[in-house]
Protein backbone atom coordinates (compact mmCIF):
# COMPACT_ATOMS: atom_id res chain seq x y z
CA UNK A 1 0.00 0.00 0.00
CA UNK A 2 1.23 3.39 -0.93
CA UNK A 3 1.69 6.13 2.06
CA UNK A 4 0.49 9.29 1.48
CA UNK A 5 2.03 12.32 2.99
CA UNK A 6 0.60 15.84 2.06
CA UNK A 7 2.92 18.89 2.57
CA UNK A 8 2.04 22.35 1.80
CA UNK A 9 5.23 23.52 -0.86
CA UNK A 10 4.85 27.22 -0.05
CA UNK A 11 5.26 26.45 3.75
CA UNK A 12 7.04 23.38 4.68
CA UNK A 13 10.14 22.87 6.73
CA UNK A 14 12.77 20.49 6.03
CA UNK A 15 11.41 18.11 9.10
CA UNK A 16 8.23 17.43 7.54
CA UNK A 17 9.94 15.61 5.07
CA UNK A 18 11.49 13.18 6.84
CA UNK A 19 9.29 10.49 6.66
CA UNK A 20 9.76 10.53 2.75
CA UNK A 21 13.40 10.59 3.57
CA UNK A 22 13.64 7.72 5.50
CA UNK A 23 11.23 5.89 2.79
CA UNK A 24 14.53 6.68 0.24
CA UNK A 25 16.38 5.64 3.07
CA UNK A 26 15.93 2.32 3.19
CA UNK A 27 15.89 1.36 -0.65
CA UNK A 28 11.88 2.90 -1.02
CA UNK A 29 10.53 4.37 -4.32
CA UNK A 30 9.11 7.84 -3.63
CA UNK A 31 6.93 9.81 -5.86
CA UNK A 32 6.92 14.03 -5.47
CA UNK A 33 6.82 16.95 -7.71
CA UNK A 34 9.32 18.39 -9.93
CA UNK A 35 9.24 22.03 -11.62
CA UNK A 36 7.30 20.14 -14.28
CA UNK A 37 5.34 17.02 -13.18
CA UNK A 38 5.72 14.22 -10.92
CA UNK A 39 8.11 12.48 -10.60
CA UNK A 40 9.24 9.13 -9.33
CA UNK A 41 12.29 9.02 -6.80
CA UNK A 42 14.72 6.56 -5.20
CA UNK A 43 18.34 7.19 -3.79
CA UNK A 44 21.30 7.17 -7.10
CA UNK A 45 23.30 5.13 -4.73
CA UNK A 46 20.83 1.96 -4.15
CA UNK A 47 21.12 -0.51 -6.62
CA UNK A 48 17.82 -2.88 -5.53
CA UNK A 49 15.93 0.57 -5.76
CA UNK A 50 16.91 1.84 -9.28
CA UNK A 51 16.46 -1.63 -10.15
CA UNK A 52 12.92 -1.82 -8.78
CA UNK A 53 12.38 1.70 -10.37
CA UNK A 54 13.27 0.58 -14.03
CA UNK A 55 10.59 -2.34 -13.75
CA UNK A 56 7.60 -0.20 -12.45
CA UNK A 57 8.88 2.32 -15.15
CA UNK A 58 9.15 0.20 -17.44
CA UNK A 59 7.70 -3.42 -16.87
CA UNK A 60 10.60 -5.09 -16.61
CA UNK A 61 10.23 -7.82 -13.26
CA UNK A 62 13.33 -8.04 -10.47
CA UNK A 63 15.05 -10.90 -10.64
CA UNK A 64 15.85 -11.07 -14.90
CA UNK A 65 18.56 -8.87 -15.65
CA UNK A 66 18.09 -6.44 -18.29
CA UNK A 67 16.83 -7.12 -22.28
CA UNK A 68 20.21 -6.10 -24.30
CA UNK A 69 18.15 -4.04 -26.99
CA UNK A 70 16.45 -2.12 -24.07
CA UNK A 71 19.01 -1.40 -21.38
CA UNK A 72 19.32 1.24 -18.67
CA UNK A 73 22.20 2.32 -20.07
CA UNK A 74 20.91 3.07 -23.53
CA UNK A 75 17.65 4.22 -24.20
CA UNK A 76 16.11 4.04 -20.87
CA UNK A 77 18.43 6.26 -17.88
CA UNK A 78 17.54 8.14 -15.00
CA UNK A 79 18.92 11.62 -14.64
CA UNK A 80 19.32 13.05 -11.23
CA UNK A 81 18.08 16.02 -9.25
CA UNK A 82 20.65 17.49 -7.10
CA UNK A 83 20.55 19.63 -4.46
CA UNK A 84 23.38 22.14 -5.67
CA UNK A 85 25.55 22.05 -8.52
CA UNK A 86 28.22 21.58 -6.03
CA UNK A 87 26.89 17.96 -6.00
CA UNK A 88 27.97 17.73 -9.97
CA UNK A 89 31.41 16.22 -8.91
CA UNK A 90 29.69 13.57 -7.18
CA UNK A 91 28.38 11.91 -10.43
CA UNK A 92 29.94 13.94 -13.39
CA UNK A 93 34.28 13.52 -14.33
CA UNK A 94 34.55 17.51 -15.59
CA UNK A 95 32.37 20.28 -15.51
CA UNK A 96 33.18 22.31 -18.42
CA UNK A 97 33.17 26.52 -18.59
CA UNK A 98 30.20 26.67 -21.09
CA UNK A 99 28.06 24.37 -18.24
CA UNK A 100 29.22 26.24 -15.84
CA UNK A 101 27.45 29.26 -17.63
CA UNK A 102 24.41 27.45 -18.34
CA UNK A 103 24.51 26.80 -14.19
CA UNK A 104 24.58 30.36 -13.94
CA UNK A 105 22.08 31.30 -16.03
CA UNK A 106 19.43 28.02 -15.81
CA UNK A 107 20.11 26.58 -12.59
CA UNK A 108 17.65 25.55 -10.08
CA UNK A 109 15.41 25.49 -12.76
CA UNK A 110 14.18 23.04 -16.11
CA UNK A 111 17.29 22.18 -17.50
CA UNK A 112 19.25 19.15 -17.77
CA UNK A 113 22.45 18.81 -18.40
CA UNK A 114 24.33 15.56 -19.91
CA UNK A 115 28.43 15.40 -18.51
CA UNK A 116 30.38 12.25 -18.46
CA UNK A 117 29.49 10.46 -15.67
CA UNK A 118 32.00 9.11 -12.78
CA UNK A 119 33.19 5.77 -13.29
CA UNK A 120 31.31 3.13 -10.68
CA UNK A 121 28.16 4.29 -11.10
CA UNK A 122 24.87 2.03 -11.73
CA UNK A 123 23.63 1.36 -15.44
CA UNK A 124 20.01 2.74 -14.46
CA UNK A 125 21.35 6.24 -14.47
CA UNK A 126 23.75 5.70 -17.07
CA UNK A 127 23.11 6.71 -20.90
CA UNK A 128 25.27 6.83 -24.09
CA UNK A 129 26.89 3.32 -23.98
CA UNK A 130 27.42 3.79 -20.00
CA UNK A 131 28.97 7.18 -19.87
CA UNK A 132 27.01 9.78 -19.10
CA UNK A 133 24.49 11.22 -16.70
CA UNK A 134 21.93 13.70 -16.89
CA UNK A 135 21.71 16.17 -13.86
CA UNK A 136 19.47 18.87 -13.21
CA UNK A 137 19.00 21.50 -9.79
CA UNK A 138 15.47 21.84 -9.94
CA UNK A 139 13.17 24.73 -9.65
CA UNK A 140 10.66 23.16 -6.93
CA UNK A 141 11.69 23.02 -3.30
CA UNK A 142 10.85 19.51 -2.31
CA UNK A 143 13.23 17.56 -4.93
CA UNK A 144 16.39 19.75 -3.70
CA UNK A 145 15.15 19.18 0.03
CA UNK A 146 14.84 15.51 -0.79
CA UNK A 147 18.60 15.54 -2.02
CA UNK A 148 19.79 17.63 0.69
CA UNK A 149 18.31 15.50 3.59
CA UNK A 150 19.51 11.96 1.89
CA UNK A 151 23.04 13.97 0.93
CA UNK A 152 22.85 12.13 -2.39
CA UNK A 153 20.77 12.61 -6.10
CA UNK A 154 17.70 11.23 -6.67
CA UNK A 155 16.23 10.15 -9.50
CA UNK A 156 14.08 12.59 -11.58
CA UNK A 157 12.38 10.09 -14.00
CA UNK A 158 8.41 11.14 -14.41
CA UNK A 159 5.89 9.75 -12.88
CA UNK A 160 4.39 7.73 -15.31
CA UNK A 161 4.41 3.76 -17.38
CA UNK A 162 6.62 4.07 -20.01
CA UNK A 163 4.68 5.32 -23.25
CA UNK A 164 1.88 6.93 -21.08
CA UNK A 165 1.71 11.03 -20.32
CA UNK A 166 3.71 12.12 -17.14
CA UNK A 167 1.41 12.55 -14.11
CA UNK A 168 0.18 16.52 -12.90
CA UNK A 169 -1.07 15.31 -9.35
CA UNK A 170 -0.57 12.94 -6.75
CA UNK A 171 -3.60 11.29 -7.53
CA UNK A 172 -3.04 10.58 -11.51
CA UNK A 173 0.54 8.99 -9.80
CA UNK A 174 -1.72 6.61 -7.08
CA UNK A 175 -3.99 5.68 -10.37
CA UNK A 176 -0.86 5.02 -12.63
CA UNK A 177 0.72 2.43 -9.72
CA UNK A 178 -1.74 1.29 -7.84
CA UNK A 179 -0.06 0.71 -4.88
CA UNK A 180 3.57 -0.41 -5.82
CA UNK A 181 5.28 2.78 -4.67
CA UNK A 182 6.04 2.82 -1.16
CA UNK A 183 4.81 7.10 -0.96
CA UNK A 184 3.44 10.00 -3.02
CA UNK A 185 4.31 13.34 -1.55
CA UNK A 186 1.04 15.28 -2.38
CA UNK A 187 1.95 19.18 -3.25
CA UNK A 188 -0.98 19.66 -5.09
CA UNK A 189 -0.86 20.36 -8.80
CA UNK A 190 2.88 20.08 -10.41
CA UNK A 191 3.96 22.97 -12.19
CA UNK A 192 3.64 21.87 -14.57
CA UNK A 193 -0.41 21.07 -14.81
CA UNK A 194 -3.29 21.98 -13.79
CA UNK A 195 -6.27 20.14 -12.22
CA UNK A 196 -4.82 16.96 -13.33
CA UNK A 197 -4.58 17.89 -16.54
CA UNK A 198 -0.93 18.07 -17.75
CA UNK A 199 -0.06 21.24 -19.76
CA UNK A 200 3.61 22.31 -19.57
CA UNK A 201 6.74 21.18 -21.22
CA UNK A 202 9.46 19.13 -19.70
CA UNK A 203 13.08 20.26 -18.80
CA UNK A 204 15.61 20.49 -21.66
CA UNK A 205 18.09 18.67 -21.89
CA UNK A 206 21.50 19.47 -23.03
CA UNK A 207 24.62 16.97 -23.97
CA UNK A 208 27.90 18.75 -22.93
CA UNK A 209 29.51 15.82 -22.74
CA UNK A 210 31.30 16.73 -26.42
CA UNK A 211 31.80 20.00 -28.29
CA UNK A 212 30.08 21.91 -29.60
CA UNK A 213 27.06 21.45 -27.00
CA UNK A 214 23.34 20.21 -28.51
CA UNK A 215 20.34 20.12 -27.64
CA UNK A 216 19.09 16.76 -26.66
CA UNK A 217 15.64 17.49 -26.59
CA UNK A 218 13.63 21.58 -25.91
CA UNK A 219 11.66 21.65 -23.54
CA UNK A 220 10.73 24.47 -21.25
CA UNK A 221 13.57 26.68 -22.33
CA UNK A 222 13.82 27.07 -25.88
CA UNK A 223 16.76 25.56 -28.29
CA UNK A 224 17.37 28.80 -29.84
CA UNK A 225 17.77 30.47 -26.14
CA UNK A 226 20.21 27.87 -25.20
CA UNK A 227 21.95 28.20 -28.21
CA UNK A 228 22.14 32.35 -27.63
CA UNK A 229 23.74 31.20 -23.74
CA UNK A 230 26.54 29.61 -25.39
CA UNK A 231 27.42 32.13 -28.07
CA UNK A 232 27.85 29.03 -30.72
CA UNK A 233 25.62 26.59 -32.69
CA UNK A 234 24.71 23.37 -31.72
CA UNK A 235 22.63 20.42 -33.15
CA UNK A 236 19.39 18.26 -32.19
CA UNK A 237 19.85 14.53 -31.42
CA UNK A 238 17.47 11.77 -29.71
CA UNK A 239 16.28 12.24 -26.60
CA UNK A 240 17.19 10.15 -23.45
CA UNK A 241 17.59 10.73 -19.54
CA UNK A 242 14.18 10.90 -18.74
CA UNK A 243 12.46 14.25 -18.03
Amino acid sequence: MTELLTIDPRSFVLRDLQPAVRTLLEGGVVAAATASYYALMVIADRPTALENLFWIKYGRRPGHGWPEKDSPGDRNSFLLLLDSRERVGAYAQEVPKEADALMDRYWPGLLTIIFKAQTGLHPAILGKRKSSIGLRVDGFPVPGALARMTDRGVTGTSANPHGRPPAASAREVLSYFQGRLDMVVDTGPAPGGSKGKAKGKPSTIVDATRHPFSIVREGAISGKEILRALGAPGKGQGAAHGS
